[in-house]
C-alpha cells in the first residue's frame, strides 16, 4: 500500500493549524520525506512513524520553513541508535548547512549521511526520483516520483511560481501535489513572491491531464479551505485543499 501523509502544510510561519512543510510518502516499510520544516519530527511522532523509518529526504530549497527540520531529525535518529546509511538529497547550500549545525551542535551521527544533488536523481527498489527546476525566489526543485511497482507518477512543486517545467515533468501524473499559497485575490503578492494561486494550480492540473490535485502551503490569512476549494475547483474537478496529518492512501 502507498500512503501520502501531509505533516505540514503551511506558509512561511507555522500556525496552530498548518505547521511547516513536510509531507511523507510511505511505500510498504519504506519511507521518503519531502522537505522537513520546523516540527517535522513532532508530526511523524504523532502517527507513529519512526524516525529510524525514513529512507531518504529531498528538500526542494533552502527557505527555513522546508529544512529547519533536518537537524535535529536527524540527531534523532542518531539518539534512537540509527545505524543504516540516510540519503538527502538537495542542493549543495542546503547539505553544508547540515553538516554545520551538526558539527556545532552535536557529537557527529553513528551513521552515514549521503548526500546528492538534485541534478543526480534517487532510485531504489521503490521508486526514481528526478528534480526539476521550479520558478522561485531561490534555487528551488520539484519532484517527481515514479513508483516503480504501480507505474504512477506523484509529483511535489515545492515553491512556485506558474512554471513550464512542471509541466512538462508532470503530464499525465496520477497525484500532483502543488502549492497554492494565495488565491486570485491576492494575485499580485503571489506573483511577486513566486508563488502560486489556487486557480494558478488548478489550471495547470488540468492542461497536464492529472487524475487529482493535492492542494499545499496555504498562506495563513486563509482561516479555512473553502475560499482555495471553491477557486480551484472552478476549474478542475478532483481536487483537496490538504491539512496537516491528512493520510491519502493509494490501494
Amino acid at each position: 500500500m502507498i500512503k501520502i501523509h501531509f505533516l505540514g502544510t503551511g506558509a512561511g510561519a507555522p500556525t496552530a493549524s498548518r505547521w511547516a512543510s513536510s509531507l511523507l510518502i510511505s511505500i510498504g516499510s519504506s519511507n521518503y520525506l519531502f522537505d522537513c520544516g520546523e516540527g517535522c519530527q513532532l508530526r511523524l511522532s504523532s502517527l507513529g512513524i519512526s524516525p529510524l523509518k525514513i529512507t531518504s529526504i529531498f528538500i526542494t530549497h533552502g527557505h527555513g520553513d522546508h529544512v529547519l527540520g533536518v537537524p535535529p531529525l536527524v540527531e534523532s535518529m542518531s539518539h534512537h541508535g540509527r545505524k543504516s546509511p540516510l540519503y538527502i538529497v538537495a542542493p549543495n547550500i542546503i547539505a553544508n548547512m547540515i553538516e554545520e549545525v551538526i558539527r556545532t551542535t552535536s557529537r557527529g551521527v553513528g551513521f552515514e549521511i549521503l548526500y546528492k544533488s538534485p541534478e543526480e536523481g534517487y532510485g531504489d527498489s521503490n521508486i526514481d526520483v528526478k528534480a526539476f527546476r521550479t520558478c522561485h525566489s531561490s534555487e528551488s526543485w520539484g519532484y517527481r516520483v515514479e513508483i516503480k511497482k504501480r507505474k504512477l507518477v506523484i509529483c511535489y512543486s515545492g515553491d512556485t511560481g506558474p512554471c513550464k517545467t512542471i509541466a512538462e515533468e508532470c503530464y499525465g501524473a496520477y497525484i500532483l501535489i502543488h502549492e497554492a499559497t494565495f488565491t486570485l485575490e491576492n494575485a499580485a503578492d503571489a506573483k511577486e513572491s513566486m508563488h502560486s494561486t489556487a486557480y494558478d494550480a488548478a489550471k495547470l492540473a488540468q492542461a497536464v491531464n492529472v487524475k487529482y490535485l493535492y492542494l499545499t502551503h496555504i498562506s495563513s490569512r486563509y482561516k479555512d479551505q473553502w475560499t482555495i476549494l471553491k477557486e480551484a475547483r472552478s476549474v478542475f474537478s478532483n481536487v483537496r485543499v490538504a491539512e496537516d496529518l491528512m493520510v491519502t492512501y493509494i490501494i
